[in-house]
């Protein structure tokens, strides 16, 4: 008998907001079950700033969820965003105490806690390790220790870093809206967990998601995270110069952005197209060339901030894989094209594929972080996790509706 265990994922985007719903119980790959989604308010460039329009968007996007998947929604793993979040590296030594000096999984839980033991700025947390490596007395390279005897064990690891303040609005947000974080997961970090094939994590690839109002970025290479980090450019930066070189609606400029938009200038012709005025004037006419070369400049600026994040790493130029963009801003057309011109190396666009179940409905590059966020649930030690109150496949809530159909 199939036993079920749900979990959610909560992207809290700038632009949108998105839940999944996995059910994680017996299946090799979490089936996603439902989805919902709302128009983000009160949140940009990542960061809270109107608690209440946040928390109803959040309610909204749950509320859809819920609907979708046919469960109660109780708790939830959070992504985090913005540009407040650095990665540092770090390191753990501790003295192998087991019997025999046998390495246990409380060694390599002790030892990733030493090496998040480090003076912090004042303001600012640790939300994820990610080991890179261990070392066991002289032997370096061991991607897991357990099992081994020694006498010292040693960690080497990637310290994601945010903003308190900006962690603490984040849970509040979602509080409000009725629902406990269970974990907190960088949004890049999500993305590629939905996005990456263990063959390029190895061989090495840089994960870039583009969104709204950010780019995230994260460099694998030998199955770990090297490098993580967010520029505070997205998507919504291409569509404000649209809007402003051409003189038109924002709402209009994202429209033609998405339909006649092309992010490199070579790869698109010169066919007229129409451009609604403000202020009730007339509509003009423009070209699919004008519109290009206003948006390749700013791309090309994007992706070169992406680099500078990732360009002064010892890992850098060690990507065989490549490149892989998700985010909504990935979609437009030619951005894989721009990306191998900045990167110097072949890109494509990521889907979130390390899944089963509706996989059609969150088949886009868009939804990366908020299946990767679900993905990192799955794979947190149970003790990491707060029982999702309620989210029992229908149960809940065909319960409270046999007591509401007798009152």
């Amino acid at each position: 008998m199939k036993r079920s265990e749900i979990i959610v994922g909560l992207d809290l985007g700038s632009s949108r907001i998105k839940v999944v719903v996995a059910d994680v119980g017996d299946s090799e790959l979490p089936e996603i079950l439902g989805i919902g989604e709302s128009r983000s308010t009160g949140i940009e460039a990542g960061v809270i700033v109107n608690m209440e329009r946040a928390a109803d968007s959040i309610r909204e996007a749950v509320m859809a969820a819920e609907k979708s998947a046919d469960v109660e929604i109780g708790t939830a793993a959070i992504s985090l965003n913005g540009e407040h979040i650095k990665g540092i590296d770090s390191r753990g030594v501790i003295a192998v105490s087991g019997a025999n000096g046998e390495i246990t999984r409380s060694e390599v839980s002790t030892v990733l806690d030493a090496a998040k033991t480090l003076a912090l700025p004042v303001g600012r947390s640790v939300v994820d390790v990610l080991p890179q490596e261990f070392f066991v007395d002289g032997q370096r390279g061991i991607r897991d220790p357990i099992g081994m005897s020694g006498v010292r064990l040693g960690s080497k690891v990637h310290i994601v870093t945010a903003e308190e303040h900006v962690i603490d609005n984040s849970i509040r947000a979602v509080r409000k809206a009725g629902v406990r974080e269970s974990i907190m997961v960088a949004k890049p970090v999500a993305a590629g967990l939905s996005s990456l094939s263990a063959d390029e994590r190895e061989l090495g690839v840089l994960l870039v998601n583009i969104g709204a109002d950010t780019t995230g970025v994260a460099l694998h290479h030998g199955g770990s995270i090297r490098c993580a980090g967010v520029v505070g450019w997205g998507a919504s930066s291409i569509t404000n110069d649209i809007a402003v070189g051409l003189r038109m609606p924002l709402v209009k400029a994202e429209l033609l952005k998405r339909k006649s938009g092309c992010a490199k200038m070579s790869m698109i012709g010169n066919s007229a197209i129409e451009i609604p005025s403000v202020g009730g004037r007339p509509s003009r006419e423009s070209s699919t060339h004008m519109l290009s070369a206003i948006i390749e400049p700013r791309v090309r600026e994007i992706l070169e901030l992406a680099l500078a994040e990732v360009g002064d790493t010892e890992y850098w130029g060690r990507t065989a894989a490549g490149v892989v963009l998700t985010g909504g801003g990935a979609k437009l057309s030619g951005m894989a094209d721009v990306a191998e011109d900045i990167f110097g190396m072949p890109a494509r666009v990521g889907l979130p594929d390390r899944v089963s179940g509706l996989f059609d409905a969150i088949a886009d590059p868009s939804h990366a972080a908020v299946v990767g966020v679900a993905i990192a649930a799955s794979r947190a030690p149970r003790r990491r996790r707060r029982r999702n109150n309620g989210a029992v496949l229908g149960t809940v809530r065909k319960v409270r509706q046999w007591v509401d159909s007798l009152l």
